[in-house]
């Protein structure tokens, strides 16, 4: 009996580090990109892909962990890239896409981060055998500014569903300079209509109302940034209605949604983020 439990034990072990791994990911313009995920137990025809976005400490692994349980409880492959201060310095480079320098020099459509997550995504539809092509990407922190970016300057990238949650700031729809606005940042209106017409999910924290600054870059541009409202909160609120009303202004069906999640731990994405974007993912990419 004993035998038998540690067999069972073992085996237990085993298939949880097999499906807790990572791969590396190139294509012409990027170069060994390592990939953390997480898959089901068992990969069927009902298992869906998420592409998880970091935050700015840059911790793939970490992320990928949040999702363990939802991953085996919703059959949902996630994985989760990581882009290394090394080679994606500060914000223009990882949470503003790498649209442009920070010089103000527009890059190539081929060279931004953006037209990283199509391919990387097609390849591990094929890589874990998923057969539904449907695929969704979520965001929290700064990787909630490279989402809500990538749905606004990509809005025919082929994913189903978007999620962003707890924003510091926004691309938002006045006419403050990129990249805290639309002036300046090459999102015409056509791209606006495109980008109101697919799901995208904006969710925010009850509790993420702090009014400090969390970093250098945040300090600098403090008076700006709070122009959008007083804390991460107000100013996804502000971001929505801003966005609402913009959609009525281009005539666009507006396909977007905002939910405040009621947590209790700030700026926190276990809390209630990653079960709540899970359940989100489940229901949509079916």
């Amino acid at each position: 009996m004993k035998k038998l439990f540690s067999l069972f034990l073992f085996c237990f072990i085993a298939c949880e580090v097999q499906s807790k791994e990572v791969f590396y990911f190139s294509n012409d313009q990027f170069n060994n990109i390592p990939v953390y995920f997480v898959t089901p137990q068992k990969i069927d025809r009902k298992t869906r892909l998420v592409v998880v976005m970091h935050g700015r400490k840059r911790n793939a692994e970490e992320y990928r962990d949040q999702w363990v349980q939802k991953a085996n409880e919703l059959n949902l492959a996630v994985i989760v890239p990581e882009f290394n201060e090394s080679k994606f310095p500060g914000v223009f480079q990882y949470n503003y896409g790498n649209v442009f320098l920070p010089t103000g020099e527009k890059l190539p459509a081929n060279k931004t981060l953006f037209s990283l997550i199509e391919p990387l995504a097609d390849f591990s539809l094929k890589k874990f055998k998923i057969k539904s092509n449907k695929w969704g990407i979520y965001g929290h922190g700064a990787g909630a500014h490279f989402v809500h970016r990538y749905v606004l300057h990509q809005p025919e990238a082929n994913h189903t569903l978007a999620i962003a949650a707890n924003l510091g700031w926004y691309l938002s729809m006045t006419n403050q300079k990129w990249p805290f606005g639309l002036d300046q940042s090459n999102v015409s209106d056509e791209l606006l209509k495109k980008a109101f017409s697919r799901y995208f999910l904006l969710m925010l924290g009850r509790a993420d109302t702090s009014t400090k600054p969390n970093s250098p870059y945040v300090k600098e541009n403090w008076e700006t940034i709070t122009l959008q409202g007083e804390h991460r909160l107000a100013r996804g609120r502000n971001f929505f209605k801003s966005s609402v009303k913009k959609s009525k202004e281009l005539g666009q069906f507006f396909k977007w949604g905002m939910v405040e999640v009621p947590t209790t731990k700030g700026h926190s994405n276990t809390e209630q983020m990653v079960p709540y974007a899970a359940e989100m993912f489940y229901a949509r990419l079916k």
